[in-house]
């Protein structure tokens, strides 16, 4: 062979491989079109997907809401059904009255144990500012000082959590002990 014909040999190779690169550029064109066009749509999917999950979700949360006020809708018409029986039969037995409005707090008192409402009954306890609102101090010759003498208003807590703190009234020690306080004092 030649040297001619080798040249003219390279030269044809040159251009079928110059001919199978334009051929096949439109192709990796073409497949990158589709890819991304088939990325486009699985986003616009999950987009769809999520927007759908976030509204049912929001839903589901109404719903369980609107549940739970439904139930203590229900509780409180039990009590309310207790004071209407409790008024009728006041009119037939005056003592009777009594004994209504008893089972009808007695209801009231089952409701919000129920729904996890505990009372706070601080009574002849160490005053506890985090649970207890004292409204004054006075002076016990029976109880220590710092100790709750009585309960002016019940307290109420939710699930460990707070709702209305007690009202108390606080024993302030002896008289003697106060006297001695006083004088270390001055």
């Amino acid at each position: 062979m030649s040297e001619k014909e080798k040249e003219q040999l390279k030269e044809e190779k040159q251009q079928e491989q110059a001919k199978e690169n334009q051929e096949n550029k439109p192709t990796k064109e073409l497949n990158y079109e589709e890819e991304y066009n088939k990325l486009k749509n699985e986003y616009l999917r999950l987009l769809a997907d999520f927007d759908n999950y976030r509204k049912r979700m929001a839903k589901e949360i109404e719903d369980a809401k609107e549940s739970a006020k439904r139930a203590i809708i229900n509780d409180f018409l039990t009590i309310l059904d207790n004071l209407e029986k409790a008024i009728e039969m006041a009119y037939q037995h005056k003592d009777a009255i009594i004994e209504g409005i008893e089972l009808s707090i007695k209801s009231f008192k089952d409701m919000l144990k129920k729904h996890g409402v505990e009372e706070i009954k601080p009574d002849k306890e160490t005053f506890n500012p985090n649970l207890h609102d004292a409204l004054m101090m006075q002076e016990s010759e029976d109880l220590p000082k710092d100790t709750v003498i009585q309960t002016v208003q019940k307290g109420y807590i939710y699930k460990d959590k707070l709702i209305r703190p007690a009202k108390v009234i606080v024993s302030a020690g002896k008289k003697e002990e106060n006297n001695t306080n006083n004088k270390k004092e001055e």
